[in-house]
């Protein structure tokens, strides 16, 4: 079998828009090394904004802001805004508009509600509102987008449902 065929669809979609596959694991999202590690327990229901110089990890519920310098992982439900480095979303409901200065990943599964800016993103869940990246967008055949995409490339697996205007270059 040739490695083209052995491609999962969301590393397909993210090669057809010339991005790096989005399918590593969470520990390579990390670019620089932090020193805090903040994480929101499964059990745990936060109110009020997190500020951090480091990474943060929401396994709980947020309802505020995250700004972080690092990286943030939600497998929980955030309310609020995300600002960060990479993000990743798996197991979530955000309601959040986001700035991810490099790469956003929105795993099958996971509902965003809210506005995407981001250098790069791999889209394989439901996303309600705009996204605008600086540099390239996959979307898997699972990923549903409501609203507007402005990217520098695009990449649609065949099955991705858009409605709303595209934006290429």
């Amino acid at each position: 079998m040739t490695e083209e065929k052995m491609k999962t669809m969301p590393e397909a979609a993210a090669d057809a828009a010339g991005a790096a596959s989005f399918n590593t694991p969470t520990e390579e999202l990390a670019v620089e090394i932090y020193d805090e590690m903040g994480i929101i327990g499964p059990q745990t229901k936060l109110t009020g904004n997190i500020v951090t110089k480091g990474h943060v990890t929401v396994l709980g519920s947020v309802k505020g802001d995250i700004s972080a310098s690092g990286n943030v992982i939600v497998k929980g439900t955030v309310k609020g805004k995300i600002i960060c480095n990479n993000l990743l979303l798996e197991n979530a409901l955000v309601e959040a508009d986001i700035e991810a200065k490099s790469q956003v990943s929105v795993r099958a599964g996971v509902t965003l509600k809210g506005r995407l800016d981001c250098g790069s993103a791999s889209i394989m869940g439901t996303v309600l509102g705009s996204i605008k990246a600086a540099d390239k967008v996959g979307l898997a055949e699972s990923a549903v987008i409501r609203g507007d995409i402005a990217a520098a490339c695009l990449g649609v697996a065949p099955g991705a449902k858009i409605e709303g205007k595209i934006t290429v270059g």
